[in-house]
Order: structure tokens, then C-alpha cells, then sequence
């Protein structure tokens, strides 16, 4: 099972690795755009062919991962491009984070963390039930 990592350039590379470790370690192939296309620099001059882009990425996953801790806008368009395919949307937060109705109107699952390694065992029973 793949599964889509959201992150921007305001991620830093250690964030993405640390949360591309933990969907391994749950036994998933991971994927992030951001590491995995861009690596971890601008690549694209034209944002419709990054957007064209993203979501054939998306389109091969099977499920979107979304941290909702801070406040997304470019990754929340990529989970809405996951939402319009029908795809698995999970959203992850620190515990204490308030996220919109519009995010938990999306998501098939939400998972609180306290620190971000707490996820792997919900994740792997999360995605193994489908």
C-alpha cells in the first residue's frame, strides 16, 4: 500500500524523513512529493504542471497522509485533490490542535499524536482494515 505524504518547502527535511521513517516502520511504501520529485527544491516554474503532476502522484497512492498541526494550504490542496479520487484521507495532528469541520468533513480517519512516531501502530491498523 502506498501512501501519500503531504509536505511543503516550509517542512523541513528532517520533519519529512522522521514522518516517511514512521509510514515505513508501519510497513507501508511511502511517498512524498516534496522529497521524492522536488528533492526538496523548486523544480517546477509553472504551477499547473506542478499541480498536473502532484495529482498523478496521488492518483498511483492509495491513501493521503496530511499533518494538520500547522496551518497547510498547498498540502489541504492536494488532500482535496485526494478527496475528489475517492482516495483514503488520513489526517494526523498534535494532540490539542483544532482543525476546521472541512478537515474531519474529508478525512476517513484522525489520529492525535504526541510525538509523531505514535502514529505507526494506529496507522498500520488504520490502513489494514481499509
Amino acid at each position: 500500500m502506498r501512501i501519500f505524504i503531504t509536505a511543503s518547502f516550509g517542512d523541513s527535511k528532517e520533519n519529512v524523513e522522521k514522518l516517511c521513517s514512521v509510514i515505513k516502520s508501519a510497513g507501508f511504501e511511502d511517498f512524498c512529493f516534496t522529497r521524492d520529485v522536488e528533492n526538496y527544491q523548486k523544480m517546477f516554474d509553472d504551477p499547473k504542471e506542478l499541480m498536473r503532476r502532484a495529482k498523478e502522484e496521488i492518483e498511483k497512492s492509495d491513501v493521503l497522509l496530511i499533518d494538520m498541526t500547522d496551518k497547510p494550504t498547498g498540502r489541504a490542496i492536494e488532500a482535496g485533490i485526494a478527496y475528489a479520487l475517492g482516495k483514503k484521507i488520513i489526517v494526523i495532528m498534535k494532540k490539542g490542535t483544532k482543525i476546521k469541520d472541512t478537515a474531519r468533513g474529508i478525512a476517513d480517519e484522525v489520529i492525535e499524536y504526541q510525538n509523531i512516531g505514535d502514529i505507526s501502530p494506529i496507522l498500520k491498523n488504520s490502513c489494514e482494515l481499509g
